[in-house]
Parts: C-alpha cells; structure tokens; sequence
C-alpha cells in the first residue's frame, strides 16, 4: 500500500490540487482580475480585501499555524496506557479477570458493586486474581507494559466509562456510520473499561431507527471485542454532544446506588473534543476524569509545515468547530 509522502510542499499528493481549495483559489484570483478591469479606481479598497484573503489562507492553510491552536486544545499527548498508569489502574492481564469483575459489578446489581467496593467474598478466585493484578501493576511488572504513572497511586473505585460517538449519517442507507474518530474513541474507550470495570456506556444516534444509531453500531463492535453485553449501555437517540453526555449522565444516575457518588465516571473522547465534553459533563452534574484519544498535533512540525498545504484545512475545521462549540454552549447555558 502507498502511502502519502508527508514533505511534499502545498499538497499532500498530486490528486488534492483538484481538491476545492485550489480551485477556490483560481476563482479568487479571476475575480480580483475582473474587479481591476471593471472598476479601476477602487485599488485601495482592492488591496484591502485581497490582504484580508491572504492572512485568511495562511491561517488556515499553515499546518504549523493551525499546530499552535490544536496543542492548546489538547495539551501534552499521552497514549491511553500512560493516562490510566498514572490514575494507578492495574495493567490489563490478558486473561480477561478485569472483564469479569466488570461484568459481575453489572450483574450483582448494587449489591454486587457494594461487595466488591468494600472486598467482599462474592467470588474469592477473581478477587485474588484482581489482587495479584493490583499487586502487579503497582510493582511495575506483569502483562504488558510496566507502568509509567505514580507506583503508589491508588485508582479511583468507577462506576462507568463513558465514550461519545463521532460519525455521520450514511448517504445510502439506515445506518449511520463511525468515522475514523469515532473508531479511535471507542478502541481507547475498551481499553480504558477492560483496567477500569464498571460500565461501559457508548452514546450516539443519527441512524434512522435506533437500532442503526451510532451507539448500537459501537455496542456490536465492543461486544464483537469481548466486551460482555451485560456490561454495556447506549444512549441511542442523541444527535450532538450534550445530548450524548447529559444521556450518558442520566443513565448512570439511574444505575448507580446510592454509594455511587464517591465512584469516579472516566469520559474518554478525542483530545481535541474534550474541552467541549468536560464542559457539558461538569454541566449535566458530572466530574469526570478526562482520557484523551486520538491525538491531531503534530509532535514536532518540520520546515515543509510552515509552507500552506491543501490538506491543513481539515485540521482547521475542527480546532474551529471545537472552539465555536464551546462558546455556543457557553452562551446557551450548556457548558
């Protein structure tokens, strides 16, 4: 398979020059020349507008310039793995103990999260294997990767792991589909619940029914996983971010006991989303615990990043639709 050659000056490949940024461009530039033809005289105001259309396309268009924007919105990268180190979770054994403690916090009910809270004995072979686990993870050794966060850090007891879908509506058919930021939340959103437990809680809609909506569509892939089902939920019918997150904050309301108020609520989204979500999770009553995925930024932009490329735009859309999301949230009294 080949792949895109990442140097290559204002395009990422020789097929984006007929891409409508170009284009654009070409008709820019005609209507600028027709303007002098046809009104002569006006070469201030000409001058004027075409060097607001220059700053507007280096700004834009500048994968370093728009970097500056990304980083602020995300902040320092980190994988999955390192976030939930530092939480102090134990790393995932491979042999699905984790899982099934997960699955039987579901199907005990509250009683069940009670017991397990407090180290009852509803099932003395998991809870030692969950204990050699715990021992493994604080001493840096055993399956996987040692840890990289605080040895002695104690994790959170959590009550759910909440994952906002990102997708569109299919052009062709009942079922809305996953873009590749929805597939990234949702791998990042497993791998947080299989250290974790708790709930995992998968939100979005856009399907013409329920059963097409993003969030069915993430519960197949999760179980297909190995993510039991008894330890999933959807919020099926949301169609923006609060929607999704105030869901999500009802539903674990409604499945928490009454100790549940001292267990965390993990929200695992894209790193450039997050700022938006946590507003409208501390909004709907929530205080989650950020782990951010799928990461934009460029770690270390070379001298070609400095050069305007057809395909820095795309970045730019979404630093600008998170920042626009977020202050009109602010001013709807949703974040």
């Amino acid at each position: 398979m080949r792949g895109r050659k990442p140097s290559m000056l204002f395009a990422g490949d020789a097929s984006e020059w007929l891409l409508p940024m170009p284009v654009t461009l070409v008709a820019v530039m005609l209507v600028f020349s027709l303007w002098r033809r046809i009104l002569p005289r006006q070469r201030r105001l000409r001058r004027s507008v075409a060097a607001v259309v220059v700053v507007a396309f280096v700004l834009t268009s500048t994968p370093a310039i728009i970097n500056i924007g990304v980083k602020a919105l995300e902040g320092t990268p980190q994988t999955v793995a390192e976030q939930l180190d530092a939480l102090g979770f134990p790393p995932d054994s491979g042999a699905d103990a984790l899982n099934a403690q997960a699955v039987l916090t579901v199907r005990e009910g509250k009683a069940g999260r009670k017991a397990l809270a407090e180290g009852g004995q509803a099932d003395p072979s998991l809870q030692a294997a969950g204990a050699g686990l715990m021992k493994a993870g604080l001493n840096g050794h055993g399956a996987g990767e040692p840890t990289t966060g605080t040895a002695s850090a104690k994790p959170p007891r959590v009550r759910g792991v909440i994952v906002p879908s990102s997708g569109a509506a299919a052009p062709n058919g009942p079922q809305a589909r996953l873009d590749q930021g929805g597939y990234m939340r949702l791998r990042a959103g497993i791998e947080t619940w299989r250290r974790t437990g708790g709930l995992l809680v998968l939100m979005g809609g856009l399907g013409e029914q329920p059963e097409y909506s993003l969030a069915a569509d993430m519960r197949r892939l999760a179980i297909g996983l190995g993510v039991p089902p008894e330890a999933i939920r959807t919020v099926r019918s949301s169609w923006t971010t609060f929607q999704d997150i105030s869901g999500a904050a009802r539903l674990i309301r409604e499945e928490g006991g009454q100790d549940d108020s001292r267990q965390a609520v993990i929200l695992v989204t894209s790193a450039l989303h997050m700022q938006r979500s946590l507003a409208v999770a501390h909004q709907a009553g929530l205080d989650p615990i950020p782990v951010r995925s799928d990461y934009r930024q460029l770690a270390s932009p070379t001298w070609a990043a400095w050069f305007p490329n057809n395909g820095a735009p795309w970045n730019a859309r979404a630093m600008l639709h998170e920042l626009i999301g977020v202050w009109y949230y602010r001013l709807r009294g949703r974040a």
